[in-house]
């Protein structure tokens, strides 16, 4: 992989900070359009390369060309330029790309149990859930003594309850009525 450490580490800061913001998708978008804007004029890079003009110009060339794209990004091919690394965007984008995609096959969900669980009840857990979404399942474990048994788990847009807190609470609406 012939991808600098530099790309790398330049991509993984700006999706970070996409994850913070929560515009990974809006970030991909801008640096898609970043993209065709320097394949189509490839002597803008170089301008942009250039080492002769200084910094500050070529940043308000920067601001000037992209203006309209997320400022976060901006200021990214802005520190490109200042850093000379511009020439690297193009395997930033791309490694960006490839995190996002990573990002969206990834389903983060929250288990809350009653107790801890044990190693081989979490992998169960998991490959159960894996199976139903058709994603990549991320979990974070809490324990909230208060479910008397079983278990909740929260995902971006759904809430399996599984407590025996509120098997409890159903059977009890069922005799009341």
């Amino acid at each position: 992989d012939l991808m600098t450490q530099t790309a790398k580490e330049y991509a993984a800061a700006l999706f970070s900070l996409a994850r913070e913001k929560r515009q990974e998708a809006e970030f991909s978008d801008a640096l898609k359009t970043v993209s065709e804007i320097f394949r189509c004029e490839p002597e803008y890079m170089q301008i942009l390369d250039c080492r002769a003009l200084n910094a500050s110009l070529r940043s308000s060339l920067v601001e000037k060309a992209l203006g309209s794209l997320p400022e976060y990004v901006v200021s990214f091919v802005g520190l490109l330029c200042e850093k000379g690394h511009i020439s690297e965007f193009f395997d930033c984008a791309e490694e960006y790309g490839r995190m996002y995609k990573h990002f969206l096959s990834v389903s983060e969900v929250e288990v809350i149990s009653a107790v801890p669980l044990t190693e081989s009840e979490k992998s169960a857990l998991i490959s159960k859930l894996e199976k139903t979404s058709g994603k990549k399942v991320s979990a974070h474990y809490s324990v909230d003594a208060s479910l008397l048994g079983g278990i909740i788990v929260k995902s971006e847009d759904t809430v399996i309850d599984g407590s025996l807190r509120s098997k409890l609470g159903k059977v009890k609406e069922v005799i009341e009525k």
